[in-house]
């Protein structure tokens, strides 16, 4: 067991507590007891306590607004800070101070490492830095004898400090300035708050301006005329003083009136400082100056009538004006039928304070182009040629450009490409090298003549094929066919189209269009009859008996006469005595040849002279099979 042998009193069991033991060494045995007859065993401990002093310090520290435990002072070395008297573990330095908090330091012996177990205590003080506040302007008149300086700061000043004349006005009392009677100009003040060490004193100065009441002149009026040029309005105002405005704003962007861009009426001159708003007025008249616009010159065609010649002085003529020499109209409206070419002077009195008066000339001449000169005043056309106006050139001789109208008046022009329409008028004007279309229109009376529609005698007429007809069948058919004077055309087309001779053979089922032509004037019907013969109205169908391919050219292929459009479906069976067929053919098979086309036939050439029979189908509806017998020979 263990045995405090200095009765330090710090020993409990096996631990000794170290803490308020005094310097010094203290002994500690531990007493091993003996079995049977050995002696105990002894073992002494001694422990040797060391302490370091306390460091010393100023027990009140003073700081002016911020401070960290590193600004803290103490006499020692290692210092430490704690803000507890005991435990606890150090601060940092960047640790900030709290004003009225007590700091406890300790130091450490460099040489048995020990902190010094009794702490020294340091109570923080720390003071706020006075406020001055922020400057602000004062601007104020000489008439004001109250002007309180602390609006001259912004707010954020302590209370309690004092006003300093900067510039020694005699003016100030306390906070309060009286500006009556100073001149104009800048007074400076400061207003200073005493601070409590270690702060330092705060002061901030503020500058007063002192304004004198202005002068904006007298009123007056302006009476200009519109071309007089620029004015100055503040010289008509008197003494004012500079730096006003004017309103409503001119042109300038200063006081200069422009009698061409500003408008007329009363302009305020105004002058604002700190002693009140002056203003006074400049009424302006502007008397517009005369024009009468510009020179110029007009050429005129009678054929346009009346021109009234004041657009022509231009946009900027002014009206009311007075024309020399007089017009027949008793105005501005020149007449080509009843006024002469020259020229025409227009004026425009001037009204004070404008002057003198403005004038302008026109000078005026008269163009004309010579009538048309009429070659055919009643020319006649065909209907089916579609006559245009175009066509009525040739009943005309002009020397110049050719219009066209449809009445006398010439309001409604024509174009070349319009239509004539039998019995109308037109009426042709013509421009010439003057310019001016003639004023003397021509009229032409258009003919236009016409044939009728041919019509057909007989239309369910039909025709054989094998007959080989011709247009001239067709003709033969007509009403009013006059042979003699081969009065019926024929044409391939209903409106254009090729013309087709007499003689020409028909078609089967083709239209041909024919026009009855008039002995008189010689014009075709412009509206065609419309034919379509049917050539296959041939009667009773015959076959031959018999055909020769020898190779001669003649009778070489058994062939009927039109078969393929007389009857376009029929089909032909041709068989040898022994009743086998040797050849089947329809419109698009080749001709029986003296060859057969069938494979079960036992000839592969020419077939045999002799006997062979047919079976025709005419597959139209209507006729039965046809059998006959033809003879082969070569």
């Amino acid at each position: 067991m263990w045995n405090d042998d200095d009765t330090s009193g710090a020993l409990s069991g096996n631990l000794v507590t170290l803490d308020g033991l005094a310097m010094g060494s203290y002994n500690f045995t531990f007493d091993v007891d003996a079995i049977g007859s050995c002696d105990d065993v002894l073992v002494t401990v001694t422990i040797i306590v060391n302490d370091t002093p306390a460091p010393t310090a100023s027990v009140t520290q003073e700081f002016c607004d911020t401070a960290t435990v590193s600004d803290l002072t103490a006499t020692g070395t290692s210092i430490k800070w704690y803000d507890n008297a005991t435990g606890g573990t150090p601060l940092s330095g960047t640790t900030s101070l709290v004003n009225g908090n007590n700091y406890y330091a300790t130091q450490t012996d460099a040489t048995t490492g020990c902190e010094s177990s009794v702490r020294t205590l340091v109570t923080a003080t720390i003071y706020v830095s006075p406020k001055s506040g922020n400057p602000i302007p004062i601007v104020d008149c000489n008439t004001n004898n109250t002007i309180d300086l602390f609006t001259g700061l912004d707010g954020t000043q302590d209370a309690g400090g004092t006003w300093q004349d900067v510039d020694g006005t005699g003016a100030l009392s306390g906070s309060i300035f009286d500006a009556t009677g100073l001149s104009a100009g800048n007074y400076q003040f400061t207003y200073l708050v005493t601070a409590s060490s270690p702060c330092i004193d705060a002061s901030t100065m503020i500058t007063v301006t002192i304004e004198e009441p202005l002068n904006a002149g007298s009123n007056n009026t302006l009476d200009v005329c519109s071309n007089n040029g620029t004015t100055d309005l503040f010289t008509l105002i008197g003494s004012a003083d500079t730096g006003g405005t004017w309103s409503p704003a001119m042109s300038s962007g200063t006081g200069v009136f422009d009698p061409l861009v500003d408008a007329p009426g009363t302009y305020t001159y105004t002058l604002t400082n700190a002693c009140g708003t002056v203003s006074s007025d400049v009424i302006v008249s502007v008397t517009l100056a005369p024009n009468a616009g510009t020179d110029t010159t007009a050429t005129i065609c009678v054929i346009d009538g009346s021109t009234d010649l004041f657009p022509l002085l231009g946009t900027s003529a002014q009206s009311g004006g007075t024309w020399s020499p007089a017009l027949a109209s008793g105005t501005g409206i020149f007449d080509p039928s009843a006024d002469v070419a020259g020229v025409y002077t227009y004026t425009v009195a001037a009204v004070s304070p404008c002057s003198p008066d403005s004038s302008a000339q026109i000078t005026v001449t008269v163009n004309d182009s010579p009538q048309i000169v009429v070659l055919e005043p009643n020319p006649s056309f065909c209907l089916v040629d579609n006559p245009t106006v175009a066509d009525l050139s040739a009943s005309i001789r002009p020397t110049g450009t050719v219009s066209w109208y449809a009445d006398a008046t010439l309001s409604t022009p024509l174009s070349t490409s319009t239509a004539l329409v039998n019995g109308e008028d037109y009426f042709a004007t013509q421009t010439t090298a003057s310019g001016c279309e003639s004023s003397l229109s021509v009229q032409i009376n258009a003919i236009i003549n016409n044939a009728p529609t041919p019509t057909l005698n007989d239309p369910s007429k039909e025709y054989c094929i094998n007959d080989n007809p011709t247009i001239n069948d067709l003709s033969l058919n007509i009403t009013e066919y006059d042979s003699n004077t081969a009065n019926v055309v024929w044409y391939d087309a209903d409106v254009n189209g090729s013309m087709i001779s007499d003689t020409s053979t028909l078609i089967n089922l083709t239209t041909y269009y024919a026009a009855l032509v008039d002995a008189a004037t010689g014009c075709e019907s412009n509206v065609r009859l419309a034919v379509t013969p049917d050539l296959t109205s041939c009667g009773e169908l015959f076959l031959p008996d018999g055909f020769s391919p020898n190779g001669d050219g003649v009778n070489d292929t058994y062939e009927v006469d039109n078969l393929a459009i007389l009857y376009p479906n029929f089909e032909i069976e041709i068989y040898n005595r022994y009743g086998n067929i040797v050849y089947k053919g329809k419109a698009s098979t080749p001709r029986f040849d003296g060859k057969p086309n069938q494979s079960r036939t036992t000839f592969k050439g020419d077939l045999p002279v002799g006997m062979y029979y047919y079976i025709f189908n005419f597959n139209d509806g209507e006729n039965k099979p046809k059998q006959g017998h033809l003879y082969l020979s070569r």
